[in-house]
């Protein structure tokens, strides 16, 4: 069923599982179909908390990467101090 030609006896046995499914089709009972809406339901609820949980992730990660860069900004500024605190304490003839 990739392409080639088929038989007629092939289209024909295709034709008939066509057909039987679509008779089960039209046998299904309401319980069936009530699962299927009751499954639907339940993957619509898991989406809908995943996506939550996603969300509630993002923000704990963005929160994470300022406080980051915070403590980043903050080593520099001790950096360029302790720089600037050892310039002016060197005697000028050593410079």
């Amino acid at each position: 069923m990739a392409g080639g030609k088929l038989t007629p006896r092939q289209k024909m046995i295709n034709l008939m599982y066509l057909v039987f499914i679509a008779m089960l089709a039209m046998n299904m009972s309401k319980e069936v179909l009530s699962a299927f809406g009751l499954m639907n339901e339940k993957f619509e609820s898991a989406n809908a908390a995943s996506t939550q949980n996603n969300q509630s992730l993002l923000m704990s990660l963005d929160t994470k990467a300022a406080e980051a860069k915070v403590i980043s900004l903050l080593q520099q500024q001790q950096h360029i101090k302790l720089k600037l605190l050892l310039k002016n304490l060197m005697p000028m003839s050593l410079l």
